[in-house]
């Protein structure tokens, strides 16, 4: 967890950047999941730099980011994010950003979708548009410094304003810990800290009330993907830690294993899948269903998978789980589908 160091209050005027609109982010339009980067257009600003970084009262601390140290606001005011995950985030605690890079992926936890869609865009986490973030005056750039990006990306932010960039874990599910970065990041890290309580608590009420069922069955997490064959993801995946916490077994493929998950052709399936008693397949937010997922579950192959055969076979909304509310959300699904294995 960052910790804070104060540092004397700061006084020098604020004076934002002014970028040539002509100038665009050159990053790759791909998937912020599966995205290839490309390298950020040269981003030009006034010579005397970006704004106050002080926030409210003009005091600044010192936190950890994926590049090393960097001083924020110690209470900031205007917040754009160029990720959706932090923003996720931020309003579990009670924050709504200044602006937001789009949602590309999973969709909005639906109690967020009308607060999500007043808060202004500023293009997407492959593709950000500088000029929009600038405008917005941010006294804190926040996001996600994930592989596919340009690793100067913080560099160029933080000529706009103040920029911490957490780093990218290796397991998708390491989600907890940036949204409790993110909170604290806005001093708010009390109320993360109290979703998190909330969220362990609701896990141990599941592995305690569903222990004999818990106990006798393997699951699996399936998702479609591009180019035929499928996916079947691993423990710390999205919501597979989410399975994990509650006490879930996964099956023989993927028990044990770290990152997001492997990938299987269909006609691996039945094999791969035999000893999993319940498949959970991907789904948004609401329940939709992709069309890679969609080809996957209409497979002859897949259909054999003995789950499937014996009507165990169900979608999982919210499968890309990224913050706290967000989990609750899957532990609540899961309560009504262990009932009925």
């Amino acid at each position: 967890m960052a910790t804070a160091t104060p540092t004397r209050p700061t006084s020098r005027p604020t004076v934002r950047p002014t970028v040539r609109p002509a100038l665009r982010s050159a990053l790759s339009r791909r998937g912020f999941l599966a995205g290839t980067g490309g390298a950020a257009a040269t981003l030009v600003l006034a010579a005397c730099g970006g704004g106050d970084a002080g926030g409210a009262g003009g005091a600044t601390r010192t936190v950890t980011g994926a590049s090393g140290p960097v001083e924020i606001p110690a209470n900031p005011q205007r917040i754009v994010c160029t990720d959706f995950y932090t923003t996720y985030a931020l309003l579990d605690v009670g924050v709504t950003p200044a602006a937001t890079a789009q949602a590309t992926v999973g969709g909005v936890l639906p109690e967020y979708q009308q607060a999500y869609d007043a808060i202004p865009k500023v293009g997407t986490p492959t593709a950000l548009n500088f000029e929009a973030i600038a405008a917005q005056s941010p006294d804190l750039i926040l996001g996600t410094q994930v592989p596919s990006l340009p690793a100067d990306l913080g560099a160029q932010l933080s000529g706009i304003g103040p920029t911490l960039l957490l780093p990218a874990a290796a397991n998708p599910g390491s989600w907890g810990e940036r949204a409790l970065r993110t909170a604290d990041a806005v001093n708010r890290l009390p109320q993360g800290e109290q979703l998190r309580a909330s969220y362990d608590q609701h896990a141990t009420r599941i592995r305690e009330q569903h222990a004999a069922t818990l106990g006798r069955t393997r699951w699996a997490l399936v998702r479609g993907s591009s180019g035929g064959g499928f996916f079947s993801d691993y423990p710390t995946s999205w919501s597979g830690v989410v399975l994990a916490d509650a006490g879930f077994r996964f099956g023989q493929f993927a028990e044990g294993k770290t990152g997001a998950g492997g990938r299987l052709s269909y006609e691996q399936a039945p094999a791969q899948l035999e000893d999993c008693d319940v498949v959970l397949h991907l789904a948004d937010t609401r329940g939709g269903v992709d069309a890679n997922t969609q080809t996957l579950l209409a497979q002859p192959a897949f259909q054999q998978v003995r789950a499937v055969r014996e009507g165990r076979l169900f979608p999982l909304p919210n499968y890309y789980c990224s913050h706290y509310k967000q989990g609750d959300a899957v532990q609540s699904y899961l309560e009504t589908i262990v009932p009925r294995v």
